[in-house]
Parts: C-alpha cells; sequence; structure tokens
C-alpha cells in the first residue's frame, strides 16, 4: 500500500469534527478520546492510505500549534493529574500536546528534548529528572535560546532561571507536623525523599523549623531517608517501630512512603490512628474504605497543570525577552483522617 503524506492532523480532525488535540492523542496513544472519536479517527487515517507509523511522524511535525509535556511518567496520580490539567487547558486552545516519559533519566530526558526542538515544538513543559545534574540546566537553557520557552513543573533546577510552577513543600510539611504536634504528640518521626532531592529538602527543612519552633528534640534516629518507593517505606516504618522507645507518629514525604508505612503497621497489627498516627502526602483515595485513619496534604494537582500551561501559554503570544522568569508557588491543603 502507497502512504500518501498530503493528509495534515488538522485535515482528519477536521473530518472526525474533533480538535486538533484529539487527533494527537489518539496518534501518540497518550490521554483520554472516547472509544467512538478513536475509531473514527482511526478509520480515516486507513481510509486515506495512511500507513500507522509514517502517519505518526508527519502529522506530529506538521501540526503548527504543539507542546511537549515532559513527565517521569505517567502512573503516578500526581502526574495523571498534572496531565489532565495541562489537556484540559491545551484543548480548550486547539494545541497538541506531545507527551514523553522520561522514567527519571537524565539521558532519556536529553534524547526528548533535542527531539522536541527538532520538532520546532511551541514551548515545554517539563518535570525535570530527580537525578539530574547540571546538564539539565543547560540543555533546557539550549532549548530556551532556540526560542522555545519552558515552564517547570514541580521541581526545579539548580542555578536554572525558568518560569515554574511549584507545591509549597516546606509549608505543607510544616502544616503537617504541627498538626501532630497540636494533638499531643511529641515523639515525631519522618520517612524523607532521598537528600538530593531539592524538593524533599524543603520538606525536610518544614519538619525541622517546625519541630524546633514548638521547642520539640528530633531523634535523629527518627529521621529515616527513603527512596520514594513502597518498599523504603516499609522497611523505614519497620525501623521506627522495632526502636525500644518508638515514635507516636510519623510523616511520610511520599504517598508510596506512606503506602509501605501502612502496610507495615497493617502486618504488624498496629491500629493506625489509635496505636500510631500517619501523615503523608496525597490522597490515595482507598484507605477509607479499609477503615483506615490518615490525615493527608491534599496538592492541587489539576491546578498545577493549568497553571503551568497559561504560564507557557503567555511566554508563547508574549515573547519572554527581556521579562523575569515567574514562580508559582501553590498553597496545600490538610485533609484530616475519616473517623
Amino acid at each position: 500500500m502507497e502512504c500518501k503524506m498530503s493528509l495534515t492532523i488538522k485535515d482528519i480532525a477536521e473530518k472526525a469534527g474533533v480538535s486538533v488535540a484529539t487527533v494527537s492523542r489518539v496518534i501518540n496513544g497518550s490521554g483520554y478520546v472516547s472509544e467512538k472519536n478513536k475509531k473514527n479517527i482511526e478509520e480515516i487515517i486507513r481510509e486515506s492510505n495512511y500507513c500507522p507509523n509514517a502517519a505518526a511522524r508527519s502529522l506530529i511535525t506538521q501540526a503548527s500549534d504543539m507542546i511537549g509535556l515532559v513527565m517521569p511518567e505517567r502512573v503516578n496520580p500526581f502526574f495523571v493529574k498534572v496531565y489532565d490539567g495541562v489537556t484540559r487547558k491545551a484543548d480548550e486552545e486547539n494545541i497538541t500536546v506531545l507527551f514523553y516519559k522520561t522514567d527519571d533519566d537524565e539521558k532519556k530526558q536529553g534524547e526528548i528534548l533535542k527531539q522536541l526542538k527538532a520538532q520546532s515544538v511551541k514551548g515545554i513543559l517539563i518535570t525535570p529528572s530527580l537525578y539530574q545534574t547540571s546538564a539539565t540546566r543547560k540543555m533546557l537553557e539550549a532549548v530556551e535560546r532556540a526560542g522555545i520557552p519552558v515552564v517547570l513543573i514541580d521541581r526545579d533546577t539548580e542555578g536554572g532561571d525558568f518560569d515554574a510552577v511549584f507545591i509549597d513543600n516546606k509549608g505543607a510539611i510544616y502544616k503537617a507536623t504541627e498538626q501532630l504536634i497540636q494533638a499531643g504528640h511529641t515523639q515525631i518521626a519522618a520517612v524523607t525523599s532521598p537528600d538530593f532531592s531539592r524538593v524533599g529538602a524543603r520538606r525536610q527543612d518544614g519538619f525541622l523549623e517546625c519541630m524546633k519552633k514548638h521547642g520539640l528534640e528530633v531523634c535523629p534516629d527518627w529521621v529515616i531517608e527513603g527512596e520514594l518507593s513502597v518498599e523504603s517505606g516499609y522497611d523505614a516504618c519497620k525501623r521506627l517501630m522495632e526502636m525500644e522507645n518508638s515514635p507516636t507518629a510519623i510523616v511520610a514525604f511520599s504517598s508510596s512512603e506512606l503506602i509501605g508505612c501502612v502496610k507495615y503497621l497493617n502486618e504488624a497489627g498496629y491500629r493506625i490512628g489509635r496505636d500510631v498516627c500517619l501523615f503523608g502526602f496525597d490522597d490515595i483515595g482507598t484507605f477509607p474504605d479499609f477503615g483506615l485513619q490518615l490525615s493527608t496534604i491534599e496538592r492541587p494537582m489539576r491546578e498545577m497543570g493549568e497553571l503551568a500551561f497559561e504560564l507557557l501559554w503567555e511566554r508563547i503570544h508574549n515573547g519572554g525577552k527581556n521579562k523575569r522568569s515567574r514562580e508559582i508557588l501553590l498553597p496545600t491543603n490538610i485533609k484530616p483522617a475519616e473517623k
């Protein structure tokens, strides 16, 4: 079958009666598209004798209004909701979102940025690799020098000067720790993020500052560095609870570590909320169904995505010359444990 190369993404969108962004999601296999629209778009491509792989390459490179969205993963509920916020706003502007997953691999991230630069995208939204070096900042600066604006989501870069949307990580953990203190806890432990993580460092600052303000001693053995995984949360909680002088409350710096803590406490027969209190990031949703009493820090994840797109869109249309970078710091909410 001979492939026709004259078809554009706009042609397919018009034939299908959908937005350009919807066609892009079908081609990229990312984002939600109703089964009806998906089948219709795929049928139009087939009827046009368009080879799928060639179609994807051609349609993407011919799209005039594209942005790149680069994130470590798509399974984590945090990134799923951020993605949803970005694509909602992009759909309103008929913008195609090209999603790329880095797996927190800085080398892979660099290849993706080169590819997006070659595709002449209008802008890039990115959550930089957790395991980044100065190379990440240099790559992003090179992208901006090429006239492609960049907006950071959730994580920053060492010494970088980019538009960004962050969570008030220090304030979030400060509030969580203070709530435990107000509930009468003085023996409070923390399962932290890796010490090289700038996000984790801010959260730890919030914990230590709150304990100091209230005149409480921080036992070094009660501050255990996690690895952003369920397994590390499980192991850290086990170590804490097996101590002779174990804590009465634990603050987990990530949702994965919170899940790990819950798994261990359940297996060990502890009554969460009675024998030991837990506080962690993000409402994981299923714990109340099992009668677990957890207080969580709620992050405005969809709002992060929406605001990041708006920052990028403004930069695309108004230009960035001689303008200072802008940083939006979003507050968090405390969701009390369900009684």
